[in-house]
């Protein structure tokens, strides 16, 4: 395959570094066939590293700033190796880590090379990106030269600061706080700077080293500066992570005001440090506040900017959970709190900014409302009604995420093949980082590292986060089974984790990399991948009808042994042409690698109706996870000639069932895993009706204690009542031999491995019957009560008495201590 890398900064520099250490080791098995790398900036190092100042200081230490996975120690060696020895803790110039980033980037050329990899380096800007017919993807530059990859990944970094006030061409105004400032030094001329994070503290410490007579003003809604880095890391103890973790992790759904609520109150309670992160302290006096901060950092004890820095990760966590309401929450009232403690400043700009305060050459002011212009000057209007005028503007209000002024992602977003993200960057997959359309749907072959997932991600510059990322997401494409699952893991935290995941409906569940157990499934794959193919399959023969051609389909789904096929015998006894699982059996070939059978329905003009069933489990993961009408709908099928049938059963029952009949084949505890994970699936597979606008029916195996009478309330509800005959439930003679061709079920061709004699069974007609559960032991039972089983199968108990419509007498006899909703 061939890889392109759109962007060569920090992110792209890596991922490159990355690949090619990959190919020369001979690590991706030969899958790298090329790389193509490009940069419109010409490798300067982009907004953050350009810079000549060395004054502009790297806010991390120098031992976090290695590129290489593994290897924290190398970027040290690097310094070393040019005279440039300095302890792990120091904050060196940022145009000495630009130095470091180009040098990679020649060696992994190089490295690839001396192996025979081509690797193709453009000086250019891309700006058209299309799928080829084979899905392959095609990239334009501004030289209007197009070059076709496999896969792209989009690491095209942030922007300067967004102009907030329209000073944009403006004479005076300074978009971008790491330029050279050109303009003259002499007493009298007042520079204002935008902000007082750590762009501003940067731009103050360059200007002050250049320009000795200028005064410069620093306006913020705070008024306040960063806190401070102690000159050493301190040891920092685990509770208050620990006890952070533990209440993100609980919830589903985080809402932003009790997250920061709950982080102000734990960390008050394990370290005794108060922080309000939606506290402005626009009364504070800044230079007070910066001796405060200078003070405690000396001591080198732990304050509000370690503990901070210790919960990375539960934040990253926390901020999957939020909805976009609840980030952009986050982000009007407690971005600024968060950091303003948690991205501190080097204790070296902090010493600098302190003396320039006490000198008068610098200041702060709060409240900062707008910025005009009034005639070649800038006026700055505070929210006490006071202003501030100045010579020159300095745009430090920190980098820009937007990208809808790049002609790349225009040309995307024009196409839907991205949806800009209101926070910044573009929609892409929190877990797997692969791009999303304007519907939603992921990529297989488009992924996007660093500052483009801004919004998605709540960290999308830092080196170190991104140096993960940048990883996960090359061993994502190298290796489908996916870096944490060379062998199936059944144990109950992945069953916890992957129930959480279910339950959410979490977007990693469609490309996280499902594991070939070498029997039932021979090719590691993801859901979305197969559920495309499963997709085309079927399209073979659909695309070509037109809306009138389709049949109404009635769509039936549950986990398997729900009783779904004596259902289905007994709607083909009732005339209804009714198919046996005809998604879920392409589906099985696409596991094994084979191109698998296209359906070939009856149209509309030979059969207005027909029945299929498409049931959840046992033997792996996908079969417990795919969504029944996503490829039907997705094929072309119209969502109002569907209706969804959802089919449950006694949860004691049909764990009994599973384990007696396939036990044998499957190890129980991934037997146990995919019946827990089938079950939980109903949550996904209704709500993907619902959103689509496809009725749902509930029918629960227990109504066919009164097999007669809730059928007839079943074909009713559907709107069959024609259809239904007393005879066809109570005599199906010689058609009761459903694995038969005689039945009235057609059964596709599926791989024979799946195949199991004498699983279905035979009888003369549609009846209920019970299971004993004595075989299932103590530990078995309490995982249907574990994962909230039951209370989801008293909720089809419910939604199935409202749905048929079934009187209180009924219902009490048919469902006894079964009655009630899920708690």
């Amino acid at each position: 395959m061939i890889i392109s890398i759109v962007g060569g900064g920090a992110t792209g520099i890596t991922v490159l570094r990355h690949l090619a250490e990959l190919a020369a080791s001979e690590r991706d098995n030969g899958a790298i066939s090329g790389i193509q790398l490009f940069d419109k900036s010409g490798f300067d190092g982009g907004v953050a590293y350009r810079t000549r100042s060395d004054r502009h200081l790297l806010n991390m230490k120098a031992s976090t700033m290695s590129i290489r996975p593994g290897d924290p120690e190398e970027f040290l060696r690097w310094l070393r190796a040019r005279g440039l020895s300095c302890h792990g803790n120091k904050h060196l110039p940022r145009m000495v880590y630009r130095d470091y980033l180009d040098a990679v980037r020649l060696a992994a050329i190089a490295q690839c090379r001396s192996v025979g990899l081509p690797v193709h380096v453009e000086h250019a800007e891309v700006v058209r990106m299309r799928f080829s017919p084979d899905r392959d993807v095609l990239l334009t530059t501004d030289r209007n030269i197009t070059h076709i990859s496999s896969v792209l990944i989009l690491c095209t970094g942030h922007n300067a600061p967004d102009d907030h006030y329209g000073l944009t061409g403006r004479a005076n105004y300074i978009r971008d706080p790491y330029a050279e400032f050109t303009f003259a030094d002499r007493d009298g001329i007042e520079v204002g700077i935008l902000g007082s994070g750590l762009s501003a503290i940067d731009a103050a410490a360059a200007l002050a080293s250049t320009h000795e007579a200028v005064r410069m003003t620093c306006f913020s809604r705070s008024g306040l500066f960063p806190t401070v880095q102690p000159a050493t890391p301190p040891i920092v103890a685990g509770d208050f992570h620990d006890a952070l973790l533990r209440c993100v992790t609980s919830c589903a759904q985080i809402e932003a005001d009790a997250f920061a609520a709950r982080l102000s109150e734990l960390l008050l309670k394990t370290t005794g440090i108060r922080c309000d992160l939606s506290r402005l302290n626009v009364g504070g006096d800044a230079l007070d506040d910066l001796e405060h901060n200078i003070a405690r950092a000396e001591t080198g004890e732990p304050g509000v900017h370690s503990y901070l820095v210790s919960v990375i990760d539960v934040m990253c966590e926390a901020w999957s959970r939020m909805s976009d309401a609840e980030k952009r929450r986050f982000m009007d009232v407690y971005n600024s709190g968060w950091l303003r403690n948690r991205s501190a400043m080097p204790l070296e700009n902090a010493l600098r900014i302190r003396d320039l305060m006490r000198s008068g050459r610098l200041s702060a002011r709060a409240r900062l409302r707008n910025v005009t212009d009034i005639g070649g000057r800038f006026r700055a209007t505070l929210g006490d009604g006071d202003h501030r005028d100045v010579d020159y503007l300095i745009d430090a209000t920190g980098p820009s995420y937007r990208l809808d002024t790049s002609p790349l992602y225009q040309d995307m977003q024009r196409q839907g093949l991205i949806a800009f993200d209101a926070l910044g960057g573009i929609r892409c997959g929190h877990d797997d980082s692969r791009v999303r359309d304007r519907h939603g749907d992921p990529y297989p072959n488009v992924y996007a590292v660093g500052g483009p997932t801004k919004g998605t991600h709540f960290y999308a510059a830092a080196v170190d986060i991104n140096l993960r990322r940048a990883r996960s997401v090359v061993d994502s494409i190298l290796n489908p089974k996916g870096p944490e699952m060379s062998t199936v893991l059944t144990s109950v935290e992945e069953t916890d984790r992957l129930a959480d995941l279910v339950r959410r409906d979490h977007s990693s569940l469609e490309t996280m990399a499902l594991a070939p157990d070498g029997k039932y499934q021979t090719r590691p794959a993801a859901l979305d991948e197969l559920m495309w193919e499963v997709r085309d399959c079927l399209g073979e023969t659909l695309r070509h009808w037109s809306r009138e051609d389709f049949p109404t389909l009635y769509c039936a789904w549950g986990r398997c042994r729900v009783g779904s096929t004596a259902l289905t015998n007994l709607f083909g006894v009732a005339g209804m042409p009714s198919y046996f699982q005809p998604v879920k059996v392409v589906l099985r070939h696409r596991l094994l690698g084979n191109a698998g059978e296209p359906w070939a329905p009856p149209t509309a003009a030979e059969q207005p109706h027909i029945f299929g069933k498409e049931m959840a489990g046992p033997y792996v993961l996908a079969e417990s996870l795919f969504l029944p009408l996503q490829p039907l709908i997705e094929a072309g099928w119209p969502v109002d000639k569907l209706h969804m049938i959802m089919l449950d059963r006694d949860p004691a029952s049909s764990l009994a069932s599973w384990l007696e009949k396939w036990s044998d084949r499957v190890p129980e505890d991934r037997l146990i895993q995919n019946y827990v994970i089938s079950s939980l699936n109903a949550l996904r597979v209704e709500s993907y009706a619902k959103r689509h606008g496809v009725p749902v029916t509930h029918y629960v195996y227990e109504a066919s204690k009164d097999a007669t009478g809730s059928v007839r309330k079943l074909f009713d509800r559907l709107g069959l009542g024609e259809r239904f005959t007393e005879s066809a439930v109570t005599d199906w003679k010689e058609r009761g031999q459903i694995e038969t061709k005689g039945s009235g079920v057609t059964f596709l061709s599926e791989p024979k491995i799946y195949t199991v004699v004498g699983l279905h069974g035979s009888d003369t007609a549609y009846r209920y019957r019970s299971r004993k559960t004595a075989s299932l032991n103590e530990p078995q039972l309490q995982l249907i009560e574990r994962y909230g089983i039951d209370g989801m199968y008293r909720a089809s108990v419910a939604a199935c008495i409202r749905d048929l419509s079934l009187d209180t007498d009924t219902a009490a006899r048919l469902f006894g201590d079964c009655l009630g909703t899920a708690a």
